[in-house]
Order: C-alpha cells, then structure tokens, then sequence
C-alpha cells in the first residue's frame, strides 16, 4: 500500500491556491503533525517526479497552515502493522536480508523481527523478559537467547539508521523492555486515529462529510494485524479483531453513503471485500442484499442470503429479528406486490 498522503500530492500542488489551501486543512485535520512526516517520507521516494511534489506539497501547507516545515526527508521508523510486516527506517525498507543480518541467520532473523512485532505491539509499557520469552519463542530459552534477539534489533536500528535512534528507540532494563512509541509511527495507530475522526465528523455534520475519511480507513487496512508473524496470532489477536472490527466498520459506512447516493455498484463492491475478512457482518449482508435488490439480482440475493445463514449460524424462523433475515423477508414481501411502485417500497420505507 502506498503511502497515504500520496493521495492528496495532485491537490496539494493543484494550481488553484484555494484547492492547495482545502486540501493542506484537510491533511492536518486528518493527520495532525504526523501527516507532514508521512510526506517527508516521500523525500525519499525513488521517483523524482515524487520527491519534487512532495517537496512542493510541504511547501503549500506551509504556506497554509503557517506552520514551520522541515524539507528534509523523514528520519525515524515507520512501521506497516496490517497485512505482512513491514518496516521503515529513515525512509528504507528493512529487506529480509538485514534481518538475517542482524539476526544471525534465517531463524535468528525471524525470532529478530518477531521481537521487534512484539515490542512494537507492547507499546508505551514495555514487556518483562518473561513475556517476550513467551509471545517470541514456543519454549523456554536461555538468557542468551533472547540478549542475542536484542542485540539483533539494538544492531538494525543503528545500521540503518544511527547509533542514536537504536539507543533513543530501544530500552533495555534488568526485567523490561521498551521501544520507545515516540521513535516510531505505525499504520494500525493511524487507522485507529483515522477512524475516530471519521465518526467525530460524522455526528458534527453528516456522513457525506465524513465519507472521504472512511475511504482512508480503507486505504490503510491492508490484511489482518502483523500476519504471517509468528505467533502474533496469539498474543496480537484481541487488536486484531478491533483493527478488523474498524475496516467492517468504515465499510458499513461507505456502503450506506454509496446506496443512498443510487451508486448501488459502489454499494456491491464494498460489501463484497468487506465480507471477505467477516462473511457474517449482518450490516454489511444487508445492505449488499439491498444493492442486488435494486439491480433486479435476485439470484445472487439468494445466493448471499444463504450463505450468510450458514456463517452466521442463523436460524430464520426461530431468529425472524435478525438483521439480514428482516431485510431479507422485507424484499420478498416487496416482490409479492407488483401492482405497488418498486421505487417506493424497496427504498427507505421497509427497509429503514
């Protein structure tokens, strides 16, 4: 995934200042600070065609917001929590290669970037040796062994960036370790951040103002949180949830915004993927229901509702109530009156 101010770079170097202006509101509305740091990481950009717009988007929030901007490129660590593990440092990828670098090898280098999930997963409070050993390792290990996995990461950070951020970033005490949440930004915390603006602007003004925030919501949720980390299943799984719970959420939301617009395609396709990480999320199954319905798809309504009893487990005669089983027996009982507007019954007045 791209980085997400990426985005707003065509209208943030528009020729119009007052789009320049909007959008530079926008961005730290949306990001705060950290939005001009995800641009500086475009300093870096291989392409130099990015790199001069990012240096020239800086340059218009500048301009807008009377802030003071560095123009040099972000130093620090970047890391992409959902979907693969991903990790940036002074606006480099850690290749798999400065894992089995600085770990050792290819199984020093997993326990290496294991740890680093883990502490990075463990924010601002840190974890004792004993639970590092117990979320890194499938079994108890010497001292040493985990020194060593230390000394991997403590190695990474100065190499790639400096021996400065490695001691800034990694704290090693008798019983605790820390890395520091102020050395490092992630994607999981932005889309947490993003969503709680999206639902603020939402209740202050309505759900066409909030729709651009919940696309970003989309933008950044790239898989399930730290998968393929070994072990993350286990000790990630509770934020794994809430980070999922937050995409089915943004999609919801975009789903009801794209129907009452008529874009009842749009409408399909956000159900679609979203009911591809929760094939049970009765919100999400309505309102795909209600988009098929529009299109005359029948069939495929069907096929969806059936499909949705066998996940969720529902039993519609003992569960009438149901969400997805309401909305489901509503459009049955439309396509029983023919002799009664389809404009009129199948929109708003039994389904909502």
């Amino acid at each position: 995934m791209a980085n997400p101010t990426q985005l707003y770079l065509p209208l943030l170097t528009h020729a119009d200042e007052a789009v320049r202006r909007q959008a530079s509101l926008v961005l730290l509305s949306t990001y705060g600070a950290r939005g001009l740091t995800y641009l500086r990481r475009l300093l870096d950009a291989p392409e130099a065609s990015v790199r001069a717009e990012a240096r020239a988007a800086l340059l218009a929030v500048a301009q807008a917001s009377g802030l003071h901007v560095e123009l040099q490129p972000f130093r620090g660590i970047y890391v992409r929590c959902l979907g693969e593990l991903q990790v940036f440092v002074n606006g480099r990828e850690v290749a798999p290669q400065d894992w089995a670098q600085s770990g050792g090898g290819r199984a020093g280098a997993r326990k290496t970037q294991g740890l680093f999930a883990f502490l990075v997963h463990s924010g601002g409070r840190g974890a004792s040796r004993a639970e590092i050993v117990a979320a890194v390792w499938s079994e108890p290990v010497g001292p040493s062994s985990l020194s060593r996995a230390l000394g991997g990461v403590r190695e990474l950070l100065a190499q790639l960036g400096s021996p400065e951020l490695a001691a800034q970033a990694l704290s090693v005490g008798r019983d605790h370790v820390t890395l520091s949440p102020a050395s490092y930004h992630s994607d999981a915390a932005l889309l947490e951040r993003t969503l709680d603006l999206a639902c603020q602007r939402e209740q202050q003004e309505d759900l066409g103002a909030a729709a651009p925030l919940y696309h970003q919501v989309l933008e950044l949720y790239d898989g399930p949180y730290m998968d393929a980390v070994p072990r993350a299943s286990d000790w990630g799984r509770e934020r794994r949830d809430l980070l999922a719970n937050a995409f089915l959420l943004a999609s919801e939301r975009l789903a009801e915004h794209a129907y009452g617009q008529g874009n009842y395609r749009q409408c399909l396709a956000l159900c679609r993927k979203a009911l591809a990480v929760d094939p049970a999320a009765d919100d999400l199954v309505s309102w795909l229901l209600r988009a098929y319905d529009e299109l005359g798809l029948s069939v495929e309504a069907d096929q969806i509702y059936r499909r949705y009893l066998v996940s969720a487990e529902v039993d519609p005669l003992r569960e009438p109530e149901d969400p997805v089983v309401h909305t489901y027996s509503a459009m049955r009982h439309v396509r029983r009156l023919p002799s009664e507007p389809r404009e009129t019954s199948a929109k708003g007045r039994l389904y909502r």
